[in-house]
């Protein structure tokens, strides 16, 4: 129909005419099916943004190739806080990997069927925050696992906040300690 569809509109400017009635109809019915087209893209984009939507805000993580400690440590606390904030949204990761997933695949097709630019772009956006927040992830586990290596806590351990809580990571801490004194560490 494209084709067809071409070619009359090509005869219609170089022969200067109007369009007969059935070259107007295939026309009609071409603008028609291209609108239906544009409907549905832009609803699939649309439930695409909405599901994607929790990771529009998320950064790439923070990397350092310095050797200072500070600098270092304030590196793995970005990142650990943007972990955190990502872990308070409320959203299935599962699900969230299937609308990438889908995105994914959509993105392209998308561009070329001419979808608004700017949600587009957003998407695109929302796709690298995913990618961003995996990265995260990753790099926060890499990190806890190195720190625990070293006999340091993890960065995502749960810092005592209740009574109870310090008051038994206070006795585990002596109970830590008169162990090292017992087996002549210390």
């Amino acid at each position: 129909m494209n084709k067809q569809c071409g070619e009359i509109q090509k005869c219609l400017y170089v022969q200067g005419r109007q369009a007969t009635p059935g070259e107007q109809k295939m026309l009609n019915n071409r603008a028609a099916l291209i609108a239906q087209r544009n409907e549905v893209r832009d609803s699939q984009l649309d439930a695409l943004l909405a599901a994607l939507a929790p990771m529009e805000d998320i950064y790439a993580p923070q990397a350092t190739t310095s050797d200072l400690g500070i600098v270092q440590n304030d590196a793995m606390q970005r990142n650990r806080h943007q972990l955190l904030k990502i872990n308070r949204k409320s959203f299935d990761k599962k699900e969230l990997a299937k609308h990438y997933a889908r995105a994914e695949r959509r993105l392209e097709s998308l561009k070329e069927s001419n979808a608004p630019y700017r949600q587009v772009q957003r998407l695109q956006r929302m796709m690298q925050g995913y990618q961003n927040m995996l990265a995260l992830e990753q790099i926060v586990k890499s990190t806890d696992d190195q720190l625990e290596q070293m006999g340091s806590p993890r960065l995502m351990d749960s810092i005592p906040t209740t009574a109870r809580e310090r008051q038994l990571s206070f006795e585990k801490a002596l109970d830590a300690h008169q162990e090292a004194i017992d087996n002549g560490y210390i």
